[in-house]
C-alpha cells in the first residue's frame, strides 16, 4: 500500500533524522525535565507546553536581563561621575596654568616698572650730583673756617654753574635759570668770605 505522497515525505524526513547529534540530545534532554507523562493528552498539549515553557524561559531571561541593565546602569553612573570628576581636574589645571601666566605676566610687568624705576631714581641721582649741593657742602660754604671742605663746595658750586648752561639750551630753561642764580648766590657769598679772610689776614700782617 503506497503512502501519500506528502506523509510519505514527513516519514522519510523522519528517519533520515540523525538522533545522536548533540543539538538533538540536548533538546530531548530539556523536553524530559518537563514532558513526564507520554499521554494522549500530553501529547495535544506538547506544543502548548514548549510555547509555556519558552515564555517562562524568556521571562527568566528578562529578570535577569533587568539585574543586569541596573549593574549597567550603576556602571554608566560612576562612569559619569568619573568622568564629572576628570572635567573637574581639568578646568583646575586650566585655572592653574591660567593664574600661572597671570602671575608670570605680572611679574615680567612689575620686573619692567623696577628697571624704569631704578632708570629713574639713577637719572636723580645724577640730577642731584650734577645741580644740586649737599648739606655737608652748604654748610662748608657757611662755616667760618676755610678748610679743604669749602674749597671743594665752592668747585662743585662752579661746575653746577657750568653745567646749568646745558640746561639753557633744552626746555628746562627757566630751571637752568634759577639753578644758576641759587649757585651764584653761593658762590658770591663764598667769595665774600674769601675776601674777608684775605682782607683780616693783609691788616693782622
Amino acid at each position: 500500500m503506497a503512502l501519500a505522497p506528502g506523509l510519505s515525505r514527513k516519514l522519510k524526513k523522519v528517519l533520515e533524522t540523525r538522533t545522536d547529534t548533540p543539538d538533538l540530545l540536548a533538546s530531548l534532554n530539556t523536553l524530559s525535565e518537563f514532558y513526564t507523562e507520554n499521554t494522549p493528552h500530553s501529547r495535544r498539549n506538547l506544543r502548548s507546553t514548549i510555547e509555556k515553557r519558552s515564555l517562562s524561559i524568556n521571562e527568566e531571561f528578562l529578570l535577569s536581563s533587568t539585574a543586569a541593565q541596573k549593574s549597567l546602569d550603576r556602571v554608566e553612573e560612576e562612569v559619569n561621575e568619573i568622568v564629572e570628576c576628570c572635567d573637574k581636574i581639568a578646568m583646575a589645571l586650566s585655572s592653574c596654568n591660567a593664574t600661572t601666566g597671570d602671575i608670570i605676566s605680572t611679574t615680567e610687568r612689575l620686573k619692567q616698572e623696577f628697571e624704569v624705576t631704578t632708570q629713574r631714581q639713577e637719572i636723580v641721582s645724577c640730577f642731584l650730583r650734577d645741580y644740586q649741593l649737599s648739606p655737608e657742602e652748604i654748610n662748608a660754604l657757611r662755616e667760618e673756617d676755610l678748610d679743604e671742605n669749602f674749597f671743594k663746595a665752592l668747585a662743585h658750586v662752579q661746575e653746577i654753574h657750568a653745567n646749568c648752561k646745558v640746561l639753557l639750551r633744552t626746555h628746562h630753561q627757566r630751571a637752568g635759570l634759577e639753578l644758576m642764580d641759587m649757585m651764584a648766590m653761593y658762590q658770591e657769598g663764598a667769595y665774600e668770605r674769601l675776601c674777608r679772610l684775605l682782607f683780616s689776614v693783609s691788616v693782622d700782617s
